[in-house]
């Protein structure tokens, strides 16, 4: 491709890393500005109290479709898993039981 071809050029080579070297000095600069350090605090917490807020409304909108939350989902897998490992080893119990044919042996008392 010809853009391929641009790219390997060692003079578009330097003109790319001189570029990028003065983009990361700016971002450097902006970075050690305690406005923009703050300003991207304040960013960030809006966003996060953004997310919590729309995860509150889907978690009602599921609520009032009466949809299970994915924690809900989560809980209810690890249920199954639970019951069936007990169904498996109760049918592993029943494999080893004697046949109904021959008395099975006495039971202790505890």
């Amino acid at each position: 491709m010809l853009f391929d071809e641009v790219l390997k050029n060692p003079m578009v080579r330097k003109a790319i890393a001189a570029g990028e070297e003065q983009a990361g000095k700016v971002v450097g600069k902006l970075l050690s500005s305690e406005s923009v350090a703050t300003g991207i605090q304040n960013l960030l917490s809006a966003a996060s109290a953004a997310r919590a807020t729309f995860d509150a409304g889907v978690q009602s909108a599921l609520k009032a479709a009466n949809l299970p939350s994915s924690g809900e989902v989560q809980a209810l897998k690890q249920k199954i898993e639970e019951l069936e490992a007990l169904i498996d080893g109760l049918s592993a119990r029943v494999d080893a039981a004697p046949p109904a044919d021959e008395p099975a042996p006495p039971r202790r008392e505890r």
